[in-house]
């Protein structure tokens, strides 16, 4: 008898949302997971911030799940499985795969849809959707991708609580009505319980088809909103190099880069190597908040290149590139970097 397949959990949200630290509490509580993480660009970072506590962690580079990168998540895949049942990875029972924040969820569950191979041996269990309570309205607002993460949610987790002042009904009201049938709660409050918990699938376009596990009394299906506007108006870019700058000038690099980017620096994200600091500086940003600053103690896997990632919003899918290459001038940096500019607009259908 073939063995079941395994469930396979979907974290998505917008850049910046919350879902590695999320992702990180979920890894300390239990040692069953595989993880995917799925970078925009060819520069991780999320993938060198996961904590390493045993679970075999693969990363997904340049473009997002719904775009170019469905090849190599079928590939990734396998080779997950293939692992397991050969004995070379510990026998995860559950695989947790971390979008970037531009990804359509939706594509995660095409290529477990369409792959016959794939189907046989993992079944798509839930999608998590992690919602920032500060930025959250505004990123629903200007960008068609959140509308996606929400829509494709059967939980929607409210994440940055602590920051978030003022009264926040507006913000889970919005929610509610784009997405009826998704259970909204705290990130802060979700334990690792909620990856084994089965939800119901739907069709993006047509609603529910068949349930993964019992419905709860009283439940039912609500038919998903089809979806439609422009395809992907995102853009990353990635910088690494070598050596280590003094704490005032990064600071004012960071504000030349943030003057001069403005509302279009969708979200910013970097290890950099401070003079007197034995591990790297992470650095953090995203559009309209404050840049979040942490020592880490060590460098992730041994490697201290430094290394920036920039996603921009607009038409222009060279402007992020052309902020790190003032970056690199500001800095006088004396080793030539990797620069990646790859662009992840393309349609979503």
């Amino acid at each position: 008898m073939s063995p079941p397949p395994v469930p396979l959990v979907v974290l998505t949200g917008f850049l910046g949302s919350g879902k590695t630290t999320l992702l990180n509490r979920w890894l300390g509580q239990r040692g069953d997971l595989a993880v995917v993480i799925n970078e925009l660009g060819d520069i991780g970072i999320d993938q060198d911030l996961a904590r390493r506590v045993g679970a075999p962690i693969s990363l997904l580079a340049g473009g997002c799940v719904c775009c170019a990168v469905q090849g190599t998540l079928r590939t990734t895949l396998r080779n997950l499985y293939m692992a397991r049942a050969g004995g070379d990875l510990p026998p995860f029972s559950l695989v947790l795969l971390e979008t970037t924040g531009a990804a359509d969820p939706f594509g995660v569950t095409a290529v477990l849809e369409q792959d016959a191979w794939l189907r046989k041996r993992f079944r798509l269990r839930s999608v998590l959707t992690t919602v920032d309570r500060v930025a959250g309205q505004a990123a629903l607002a200007r960008h068609p991708e959140a509308l996606e993460q929400v829509t494709a949610a059967d939980v929607l987790l409210l994440t940055k609580t602590d920051r978030a002042g003022g009264d926040q009904s507006a913000l889970i009201e919005q929610l509610r009505r784009l997405n009826p049938r998704a259970e909204v709660g705290e990130a802060a409050s979700a334990d690792a319980g909620l990856l084994d918990r089965d939800f119901p699938r739907r069709c993006r376009i047509t609603g529910a088809l068949a349930p993964t596990g019992p419905l709860a009394p009283g439940a039912a299906l609500t038919p998903a909103a089809p979806l439609s506007g422009p395809g992907h108006r995102l853009h990353p870019a990635g910088l690494r190099w070598r050596g280590r700058i003094p704490y005032d000038r990064l600071q004012e690099a960071l504000a030349a880069l943030r003057d001069s980017a403005g509302d279009e620096l969708v979200r910013l994200k970097g290890l950099v190597a401070i003079e007197k600091l034995d591990g790297p500086l992470l650095i953090q940003a995203v559009t309209g908040q404050p840049v979040e600053m942490a020592p880490l103690p060590a460098w992730p896997d041994g490697d201290d290149d430094s290394r920036l990632v920039v996603i921009a919003a607009g038409d222009d899918p060279d402007r992020p590139a052309r902020w790190l290459a003032d970056w690199r001038r500001r800095l006088a940096l004396k080793e030539a970097p990797t620069c990646d500019s790859s662009d992840s607009h393309g349609s979503h259908e």
